[in-house]
C-alpha cells in the first residue's frame, strides 16, 4: 500500500493497487501500476464522436439526399405518407443533427417503386436506419466487393437478406 501511495505522490498521477489472494491462503500479491488516463480516453471518445458527426452532416449534405418534399415528388406521393413509409420502415429516413430526415434517392427502383423488403432489412439489422444505411452502401465480400444495394436494385432480395441475418449473427465474411 505504501508502495501505491508513494508512486501517486511520485507521478502525480492516480494508481491502480492490484490485491490477489490465492486460495492456498498463501501470501496475497500485490501489483501497483498507472491508472489509466481517463481525460486521455474521454478526448478520444470526443474526438470519435466529432468524426462520426462530421462524415454524417457529409453523408446527409450528397447529392443523393432528398428532403422529404422532395421524395414524396419522387415516389408520387405526400409528405405524411413518406414519414408514414419511414416509420413503418419502408422507405430509408436517415436523421441528421441540422437538416432534419433526408431520403437517399437511390432506394426508388428503375420502376418507381422503393427497394423491396426493407423492413425485413430493418428487423435483421436493429431496426436503425444508419445501420441499414451502412449495410447497402458498403462493398461486401459477399457481392464481389459492391454493395448489397446494387443486387437489391436489381431483385436479388435472398443473397441480401441472407448476408443481412449473417452480419446479425456476427459473421464476418
Amino acid at each position: 500500500m505504501d508502495r501505491a501511495v508513494r508512486q501517486a505522490e511520485d507521478t502525480q498521477r492516480p494508481v491502480k493497487l492490484t490485491i490477489t489472494v490465492q486460495p492456498d491462503r498463501t501470501s496475497p500479491t500485490i501489483d501497483v501500476e498507472a491508472a489509466p488516463d481517463t481525460d486521455e480516453l474521454d478526448l478520444a471518445l470526443a474526438e470519435a464522436r466529432s468524426r462520426g458527426a462530421a462524415r454524417a452532416a457529409e453523408i446527409l449534405t450528397g447529392p443523393d439526399m432528398l428532403s422529404a418534399d422532395e421524395f414524396a415528388r419522387l415516389i408520387g406521393v405526400t409528405r405524411e405518407a413518406v414519414r408514414q413509409k419511414a416509420i413503418r420502415r419502408e422507405a430509408l429516413g436517415l436523421q441528421g443533427a441540422k437538416r432534419g430526415v433526408r431520403y437517399p434517392a437511390w432506394q426508388v427502383t428503375r420502376d418507381g417503386g422503393l427497394l423491396p423488403d426493407l423492413p425485413r432489412l430493418f428487423a435483421q439489422l436493429g431496426d436503425s436506419p444508419w445501420s441499414v444505411y451502412r449495410f447497402l452502401t458498403q462493398p461486401s465480400p459477399a457481392f464481389r466487393g459492391a454493395p448489397p444495394l446494387e443486387a437489391l436494385r436489381v431483385g436479388s432480395v435472398k443473397p441480401v437478406l441472407d448476408a443481412a441475418e449473417g452480419i446479425a449473427r456476427g459473421d464476418f465474411g
